[in-house]
């Protein structure tokens, strides 16, 4: 227990006494005119008073072992089930400390006898019960049991093993826990050889398996596991901007409905092109394509942007954020397949013959184009997220809707109700309009104003109030530029 000193207001450093300093138990080996010196096996530092008053805690004799976590970490780690279970070990040990309050040590042994028959376990496991409650409360009370912390008993080259056959199924089929665990025992065999290395039972290899699985998806999605294996290694960094217009994220994604093309009366899949404001979420200009996007359909996005309204009209429902100071595009592979690649737009055939135009109209205007990392979702989370509540908010709600995956598809899809691709973006228009950017966001609040949500059309107006700019084209034409060009011969029967 803490010494009297500890408890009031002030403590002594001595020599000797054990500290807990940045995660680790160290020992007071000296306290020198400038600091301390504190020691932890082979290893010496010397610490100065204010650093050391900040990050230590100062316990001569209770502190954890150094691989066991603080007492405080401890119960906050638990879930509601195993706090449960705790509270279940307490009670017969509350009557018991009162029963020795009342009548002391020798009158309550008997009791102990009793309480560790009804429990069902032995009286020495009571006693040692009784102690670790009152050393450290509650907390003593959890063992490797209740906190499901159990060391592995599996061979650590059969794990070598396992964590190698993983790595290699990455971007293969997802295959099942029986075949990979056969997988690994013939990997351990060949390279250790036969009967070398024990292998673990059934029940073991499949809970070790789960263990060294967990968080690759290795049993679930293929999608999944290959963007956990690609995603890059660090912390991960975001975009932060101060005014609506600063970063405007550019993406595609199909769609999960099917529409009909108008022309040709073809069922088509559609994509999906937006231009999403990363201050205010809103969405500054969108175009469905049938099939695939082409560099038409990327150009004629950012002709949305960039055109200021006609007149007073107010944009039915997409507020004008003014020209962008930063476009930021998909990078990479993916935007091969996307229809855009870092500062350029491509059509399918691969000839960049938009890139000069686009990114000349671009620079004339002042707009920086910036490429997002490859495998990184993280430098367009808000167009991502906009892309999922489209589906779960609206498309769901739509006829020839498809599902997510062909796991979720429905039956005859084609035999129900359909909508042509014009009438589709239409009705996207409408609800971003009406529904989106009147609906408040979780993710949008002011640091000024905490535990206020804002929907994207009021952050927008508090955005620009704020700021009080708005960057504009210098001439009106200017926005045309990012119009596609088709070259034509006037003929004696016309364009």
């Amino acid at each position: 227990m803490l010494e009297w000193e500890q408890i009031m207001s002030s403590i002594e450093i001595r020599v000797g006494a054990n500290v807990w300093f940045e995660g680790a138990l160290w020992q007071v080996d000296e306290v020198t005119g400038r600091g301390v010196r504190i020691r932890k096996g082979a290893t010496m530092r010397e610490v100065g008073v204010g650093a050391f008053s900040e990050a230590a805690v100062i316990n001569t004799e209770e502190l954890p072992a150094e691989s066991e976590d603080p007492l405080g970490i401890l119960i906050t780690a638990l879930t509601d089930k195993q706090l449960a279970k705790l509270k279940a070990m307490e009670e017969p040990l509350l009557s018991l400390l009162q029963a020795e309050a009342e009548g002391g040590e020798a009158s309550a042994r008997a009791l102990y006898a009793e309480t560790a028959r009804k429990l069902g376990i032995s009286e020495r496991t009571l006693w040692r019960r009784m102690a670790a409650y009152k050393t450290s409360g509650i907390a003593g009370l959890a063992d490797s049991r209740t906190m499901q912390k159990y060391d592995s008993r599996v061979d650590p080259r059969w794990d070598a093993a396992c964590v190698q056959v993983l790595d290699a199924a990455v971007y293969a089929s997802t295959p099942t826990r029986d075949a990979v665990i056969r997988r690994v025992n013939a990997e351990v065999a060949r390279v250790h050889g036969e009967g070398v290395v024990p292998a673990p039972g059934k029940t073991a290899a499949y809970r070790r398996l789960n263990e060294l699985a967990k968080g690759r998806h290795s049993f679930g999605s293929g999608r999944g596991r290959r963007s956990v294996a690609e995603r890059p290694e660090g912390v991960y960094g975001r975009l932060n901007p101060s005014y609506p217009g600063e970063y405007v994220l550019l993406d595609t994604t199909p769609l999960d409905v099917f529409a009909m093309e108008p022309v040709t009366g073809r069922w088509v899949p559609t994509e999906l092109t937006v231009a999403i404001d990363l201050f205010s979420r809103c969405i500054l200009g969108l175009r469905l394509s049938p099939v695939s996007t082409k560099s038409g359909d990327v150009a004629n996005v950012l002709f949305q942007v960039v055109r200021p309204p006609a007149g007073d009209d107010a944009g039915d429902g997409f507020p004008y954020h003014g020209v962008p100071k930063n476009v930021l595009v998909p990078g990479g592979e993916e935007a091969l397949d996307r229809g855009c690649v870092p500062s350029t737009v491509v059509v399918d055939h691969g000839k960049q013959y938009v890139s000069d135009h686009v990114i000349g109209a671009c620079a004339r205007l002042g707009i920086n184009v910036q490429p997002a990392i490859p495998h990184k979702p993280t430098d367009k989370p808000a167009v991502e997220r906009f892309f999922r509540t489209l589906r779960e908010s609206f498309l769901q709600h739509l006829p020839a809707y498809k599902g997510p995956d062909v796991y979720s598809r429905g039956k005859d899809i084609e035999d129900q109700a359909y909508l042509l691709v014009t009438e589709m973006e239409q009705l996207i228009r409408e609800w971003v309009g009406t529904v989106y950017h009147g609906t408040k966001h979780s993710s949008l609040q002011l640091p000024d104003l905490p535990g206020m949500f804002f929907s994207p059309a009021e952050l927008f107006d508090i955005g620009r109030a704020r700021t009080g700019v708005l960057r504009l084209p210098a001439r009106p034409e200017l926005a045309y530029e990012f119009l596609q060009v088709h070259w034509r011969t006037i003929q004696h029967y016309g364009v």
